[in-house]
């Protein structure tokens, strides 16, 4: 690849590498410092022959592949005490308080961002970011049938541990029933 063609091709993925990032480091720097190491790395690699047909694919499996390395790093793959009882305590903070949708999307982030891998890459890059089957399977190096497997139960993970701790989809408050 020419530096012209990755003048073109890759660096205008950079905002989309930030975001994904973003979403699972939760930190605007790191996040920041984590996309300058992939587009270094992706400069690094441009010329070594491989398949690509994505190159949208490629950047973001390069961009998972360093930020799991990053959290493997700081030994923080699951979210700290502090950050789960700040997003348990703003939850019942009010009991009688209707839970709008923007503390369940909060809920459902401090989730996921204790799920464990490959389940936690398939629901932010299917989910929340938002890639089709085929470009989340073709950036975790799986087929279809295995992602649309692993996001079903993904999925149901979610949904039981807003059912368990939260109360959610039960049809009663668990938090307050007693």
């Amino acid at each position: 690849m020419t530096p012209e063609e990755f003048r073109k091709r890759v660096l205008p993925e950079g905002r989309r590498l930030y975001a994904l990032a973003f979403r699972y480091l939760n930190n605007r720097e790191e996040a920041e410092d984590a996309v300058q190491e992939v587009m270094m790395k992706l400069w690094s690699e441009r010329n070594e022959k491989r398949e690509l047909s994505s190159v949208a694919a490629w950047c973001t499996t390069v961009t998972r592949n360093c930020c799991i390395d990053l959290l493997r790093r700081r030994k923080s793959l699951r979210i700290g005490d502090e950050t789960v009882a700040e997003g348990i305590a703003a939850f019942v903070a009010d009991p009688g308080k209707s839970h709008d949708n923007s503390e369940a999307a909060h809920l459902i982030r401090v989730i996921i961002s204790r799920m464990k891998e490959p389940g936690r890459s398939a629901v932010i890059m299917r989910d929340v970011e938002g890639y089709s089957y085929e470009e989340t399977a073709e950036a975790m190096g799986m087929n279809v049938t295995a992602l649309r497997t692993l996001m079903s139960r993904a999925r149901k993970q979610v949904r039981d541990e807003m059912v368990r701790i939260y109360g959610y989809g039960t049809g009663k408050d668990q938090r307050t029933a007693g």
